[in-house]
């Protein structure tokens, strides 16, 4: 039983070990990529709309395409949507929150000169950007058609995150975001994403 459990450990290693060293780098990064993740956020609201103010953690999804250009620096264009966010007032929760935004933004890797002390399937990158979305407040005590409150959103994104390369095409990603609003009732919102990659 002893050597049948190192025989499986062992062999876990190996693949491990053999993954990693057939793992993407900064070097042979460039090309297009595409990533899919579940992004959480919290609403910071700037003021009350006529049903109430934004409460509580909302979840959604996020679509992303983008180009790497070299080791240095990326592009990408992202879709996104949030949801599942109460709408407070006067103590009761009386309709639901959503956010649907597309947005682009550039990307650095900084740590592209310490490669050779970092291991290079390890990418850190800091990311900027702008989107325009649309925000809405949908009332649960009422079904009838334009019952909702709907505004026209500007984002401006900041955010920071690492990609985790599993294999030259393969990877995971987790990121910290917020999204700086010129809305009169949402002042930004902060979002953790986490998802997998794809290197074409």
């Amino acid at each position: 039983m002893k050597n049948s459990s190192r025989l499986f450990a062992s062999l876990f290693f190996l693949i491990a070990f053999s993954t990693v060293a057939q793992a993407q780098t900064y070097r042979d990064a460039q090309g297009f990529y595409g990533q899919f993740a579940v992004p959480i956020g919290w609403d910071n609201m700037d003021g009350t709309s006529g049903l109430g103010t934004t409460d509580g953690t909302m979840i959604g999804f996020s679509f992303t395409g983008g180009y790497r250009f070299n080791g240095w620096v990326g592009a990408d264009v992202e879709v996104l949507w949030l949801g599942a966010g109460d709408v407070v007032l006067n103590g009761a929760v009386n309709a639901d929150a959503s956010l649907l935004s597309v947005g682009a933004a550039v990307k650095f890797y900084p740590f592209v000169l310490t490669s050779r002390y970092v291991p290079g399937w390890v990418q850190p990158y800091i990311a900027f950007g702008v989107g325009s979305g649309i925000s809405e407040q949908t009332s649960r005590s009422s079904s009838e058609f334009g019952s909702s409150l709907s505004e026209t959103v500007f984002l401006f994104r900041f955010g920071a995150g690492m990609e985790v390369m599993i294999s030259k095409h393969w990877g995971t990603f987790m990121d910290a975001n917020y999204y700086a609003s010129n809305s009169n009732t949402i002042a930004g919102i902060g979002m953790i994403r986490l998802g997998a990659m794809c290197h074409f």
